[in-house]
């Protein structure tokens, strides 16, 4: 989630969930985004799609099946439009998209969000148990993560514990590493938030552009024999075994308030 387009938060969603999957773990990927990256990439529209999900035009999932443990639920383009006006003006205002996805049997959802703070936004805070900030090591992208950030404290204190979600960690991505304005901008983030920094960072390459016009994740591209896919491969990694922990430390938690 960020608040700054070109972050590359649709490359990160899209890896994400094919790393996983290659792991023989099912896992949906969600296209929330009216610009339907995602979709664009695989080029797969669909009957049943977020939009379609929200308006109630669907009675039944019926999720793309990208690989055998990758199913795929596009967003439906600019009918998301009419589903977030939808959305704003239901009673069920910021619950109606944790409500339509809980019978969703899959363990692992990834959502692929828009660069915009609005009702579906909100939804999808409601909804997810993390969230990941993917930032561009530039200006805009700090000050992106600076305002997703502030943003999602304030849902989170107005909604009066209702909202779960916590921020699991900041990417960066599409980095040139050997620039000052990069390293600066590294270094600023680490200081602002020394806790929430992933320490494996994404060099911009020429696979990682590539793989998407191709309609592949970085790890089908060249059958993952590139740089881009050994980075990937290390950052999906990292999330992972943050999750593990942050699960072990509620678990642990939740044992220690009911002795």
């Amino acid at each position: 989630m960020t608040m700054k387009g070109g972050q590359a938060k649709t490359t990160l969603a899209i890896n994400l969930a094919a790393r996983i999957a290659k792991a023989r773990r099912k896992v949906l990927l969600i296209d929330s985004d009216i610009q339907a990256n995602v979709t664009t990439t695989f080029q797969r529209d669909h009957h049943c799609n977020l939009a379609h999900v929200i308006l109630g035009k669907v009675s039944n999932f019926d999720f793309i099946q990208l690989d055998r443990y990758l199913s795929f639920l596009p967003s439906g383009g600019e009918a998301m439009v009419e589903a977030s006006s939808y959305l704003g003006h239901t009673r069920f205002k910021d619950s109606l998209f944790k409500n339509l996805l809980s019978s969703i049997n899959h363990r692992i959802v990834i959502i692929d969000t828009a660069p915009s703070w609005s009702d579906v936004s909100r939804n999808i805070l409601m909804y997810v148990d993390y969230v990941i900030v993917p930032v561009v090591t530039d200006y805009l992208g700090f000050s992106g993560c600076d305002q997703i950030m502030t943003y999602i404290d304030q849902f989170k204190a107005g909604m009066l514990g209702q909202c779960k979600a916590e921020v699991l960690g900041i990417a960066i991505t599409r980095s040139h590493p050997r620039t000052k304005l990069a390293q600066t901008i590294t270094e600023g983030l680490r200081e602002r938030w020394p806790d929430l920094m992933f320490s494996q960072i994404v060099e911009e390459t020429v696979s990682i552009q590539e793989a998407p016009a191709f309609q592949q994740s970085i790890f089908d591209y060249r059958k993952g024999r590139t740089s881009g896919a050994e980075m990937y491969d290390l950052l999906c990694r990292e999330i992972m075994r943050r999750i593990v922990q942050q699960q072990k430390n509620v678990h642990n938690g939740n044992l220690t308030e009911n002795e």
